[in-house]
């Protein structure tokens, strides 16, 4: 027996046939008692009085004897309570602290050895092995845990905690604990920690269910509450596929958490070798963010594994959100272009011009032209000679044969040609076309576009809704971005937004455009007039959308000849050059858009999934029915996706990745890792950074803890202060063993004979027979 075991001697009387409490004060009691009285309830005092009396030991001694009394004499041993300590293991403890002078100071008087800086692991272990622990050791029946993602026991100096957990499931750890002393009581636990809390349930709904069971929960506060330096990189707008020779541009946002952040930092773009592309200079802005962008000229085909990174602050910790990935494909393609015109008006002939003209060693365009209004013996123009047209193509299939762009004019489809159904034939060719992933631009005119297309398939695809606005007047105007902060990719002319809108804002008036009524649903507008609104917001110029694997943009004016003054070519070349690729993109992701893989997200951590949707449709662009599902793989894991209920031709699955690294998930043509990929998306997965992304202690959810259980909340520099309240006072009893005998034996029974000899005797001799 330890010296702080005491043996002590119990003497009992159980009862081994007592009813429930209420049954014995509610019935048994009061009916002896009334019994009694009922029995001698004549008026006359003196013997009636005695024999009451006798009467009611006589009736009690019975029901004694019923519920079967036991003397049971126990030999038990009174201890120290038990006491568990809650450690924090996350990878949050490595956080070193800029503590204050005297909270340095009483920390080492504690005996605790620190630096100037020190981690919360260096002050958890000191504690934990030091005179602190030593005291409640010796007070209570002590046992340490500690805890990250799981609980665990632990060494009671705490040399084994090494503060490398990948995330803190406070909640979990403390209604495990509750379940390990379930049974025993437990009066009293200490959390050591610095109440970050990333995984599992309510810390607080965990703190509510010790609270019922009568649990007190002291916290030793850990760390500093102000929050760490942290930078983090997030992608606004970045291309998944540019062309050979083209500008990318990647809008990013910087954030920032910290009390002392610098006036800038650097972010640089660098390629797979690790070659500085472009670099920016960046004024943190706070948790809200500041954006910018980041561009380079791609020349080299091939998939391009760029990344944009900030240098980590001194002090910070998570470090992962300061790179960035962003995987681009680049293409060395040439777009092909179908320009139907109806008469040669001078946007034609500046448009017809820098469409065939450039020389075959630079030329990415190959454009074929069909105006409507020319005799039949006018040769139609096109990059090519050899590949004039000599007819214009009336099926969806030659279109996507031939073009991934059909620019159509101001021009009414119903005189194409000579054959009145020509121009039925095209618009439901075209509207295939674009259903299967082709572009198409509205070019508005005063004469037929949009006005010749209402009432024919193509009024779908217009992405502005017509009305019937007035006629605009001459008075001259400026298209200008739509979203100043944020200009769509077809209208930015320059790295930065501002740039870009100080170059809209220069170049030259337009004097007429179409005015529609605004947006159709899912649309954006790119350019909208900077005098003139309606109710729906300013006037629409330019604007596109998606419809449904194609992409279709309207552009309300034909007067972008006029952008060549005053800085010449480079603001029309860019805006048409930037048009095309944008409308052209859903052809050049190949396979005629008729097999898609997208991802919900294109970078997660480690632990969590990503959803898989594939969208896939037939020859005829029909969706591809199958009851079983497909197939996609990444890595040589098969992911299974299944039918998306009431979206014929989807299919979505997830994928739980089991290692970082980058992963390039593939949707096969025959269903098996190695087949012909039909559409593919790339993932990347990261270690987890939410451990380290907010490490400053959370003082108030530590409050909350020991408030809902009645606990003290001390700092780690103060935790002397809480022996006061653990001072070992409170004890448990322990039965080593016992013994049990009846009392329902011949003694109880001649007491009981003795008590009812005695009361007929008086009686009788009381004549109260």
């Amino acid at each position: 027996m330890s010296p702080s075991q005491q043996s002590l001697e119990q003497v009992q009387i159980l009862f081994t046939r007592l009813p429930e409490t209420w049954v014995v004060g509610l019935v048994l009691a009061p009916a002896v008692v009334l019994l009694s009285l009922w029995a001698y309830r004549r008026p006359e005092r003196g013997p009636r009085r005695l024999l009451a009396a006798l009467r009611l030991l006589l009736l009690a001694l019975a029901v004694t004897l019923a519920l079967g009394p036991v003397l049971r004499r126990s030999e038990v041993v009174e201890e120290p309570a038990p006491l568990a300590l809650l450690a924090d293991d996350s990878a949050s403890l490595q956080r070193r602290d800029a503590l204050p002078p005297d909270a340095l100071e009483r920390l080492r008087e504690a005996g605790i050895a620190v630096g100037a800086e020190p981690s919360r692991l260096e002050v958890l272990r000191g504690l934990l092995a030091g005179d602190w622990r030593r005291t409640l050791e010796d007070r209570y029946a002590l046992q340490v845990w500690r805890f990250s993602d799981r609980l665990a026991p632990a060494a009671v100096d705490g040399s084994d905690l090494a503060g490398e957990g990948r995330g803190t499931a406070l909640g979990a750890a403390l209604e495990e604990l509750a379940a390990e002393y379930r049974g025993r009581r437990l009066p009293d636990m200490v959390l050591l920690s610095d109440g970050r809390n990333n995984l599992g349930p309510d810390p607080e709904r965990a703190a509510a269910r010790l609270a019922a069971e009568g649990v007190k929960v002291h916290v030793v506060a850990l760390g500093d509450p102000r929050p760490a330096p942290d930078l983090r990189l997030e992608r606004v707008q970045a291309p998944d596929v540019v062309l050979a020779g083209d500008e990318a541009v990647f809008t990013l946002r910087l954030r920032a958490a910290g009390d002392e952040l610098p006036k800038r930092v650097t972010v640089r773009l660098r390629d797979e070798n690790g070659q500085v592309l472009d670099e920016a200079t960046v004024a943190p802005a706070g948790e809200e963010g500041v954006r910018f962008p980041l561009t380079t000229v791609l020349r080299r085909p091939g998939l391009r594994d760029l990344r944009a990174e900030v240098d980590p602050l001194p002090g910070e910790h998570a470090r992962d959100d300061n790179v960035l990935d962003l995987p681009v494909e680049v293409r060395e393609v040439l777009i092909r272009v179908l320009y139907v015109e109806g008469r040669p008006r001078y946007e034609y002939r500046f448009l017809r011009s820098r469409l065939i003209a450039a020389d075959e060693s630079s030329r990415d365009i190959d454009a074929r032209i069909w105006l409507t209004s020319a005799d039949r013996g006018f040769p139609q123009e096109s990059s090519d000679p050899s590949q004039r047209l000599r007819r214009v193509p009336l099926s969806a299939e030659e279109l996507l044969r031939d073009f991934d762009v059909v620019i159509l004019g101001d021009v009414d489809p119903a005189r194409l040609g000579s054959d009145p159904l020509d121009g039925a034939r095209f618009a439901e060719a075209l509207h295939r076309f674009v259903r299967r992933g082709g572009g198409l631009l509205f070019l508005a005119g005063p004469r037929a576009n949009p006005a010749a297309l209402l009432g024919t398939p193509l009024e779908e695809l217009l992405p502005v809704v017509v009305g019937h606005q007035p006629a605009p007047d001459d008075l001259p105007f400026r298209a200008v971005p739509a979203d100043p902060e944020l200009p769509h990719p077809v209208v930015r002319l320059a790295a930065t937004a501002a740039e870009t809108m100080a170059i809209w804002s220069q170049a030259a008036p337009l004097h007429w455009f179409q005015p529609v009524e605004g947006l159709r649903p899912g649309a954006q507008a790119w350019l909208v007039h900077d005098q003139a609104a309606n109710r729906n917001g300013p006037l629409v110029i330019a604007a596109g959308a998606f419809y449904p694997e194609g992409r279709v943009g309207w552009l309300g004016s034909d007067e972008t000849w006029r952008w060549r003054d005053p800085n010449g070519e480079a603001l029309p070349q860019r805006f048409w050059r930037g048009l095309l690729r944008f409308l052209a993109a859903g052809r050049l992701r190949g396979e005629e858009g008729r097999a898609r893989l997208d991802l919900d997200r294109s970078r997660i951590e480690l632990g969590e999934s990503v959803t898989v949707e594939a969208r896939l449709r037939d020859e005829d662009w029909q969706p591809e029915l199958s009851e079983t599902g497909v197939l996609a793989f990444a890595g040589g894991v098969s992911i299974g996706l299944a039918p998306v209920p009431e979206s014929p031709g989807v299919y979505r699955g997830v994928f739980r990745p089991a290692s970082p690294g980058r992963y390039e998930i593939v949707l096969p043509e025959d269903g098996t890792a190695e087949g012909e990929p039909l559409a593919s998306a790339r993932l990347a997965v990261v270690l987890p950074s939410a451990e380290m992304r907010l490490t400053a202690q959370d003082r108030p959810a530590l409050e909350r803890i020991a408030g809902r259980t009645g606990g003290r909340l001390v700092d780690a520099d103060r935790a002397d202060e809480l022996l006061a309240t653990l001072d070992g006072r409170e004890r448990r009893t322990r039965t080593l063993a016992s013994d049990d005998r009846p009392l329902d034996g011949a003694g109880a029974l001649a007491l009981f004979l003795a008590l009812a000899a005695s009361e007929w005797l008086l009686r009788k001799r009381s004549n109260l027979s």
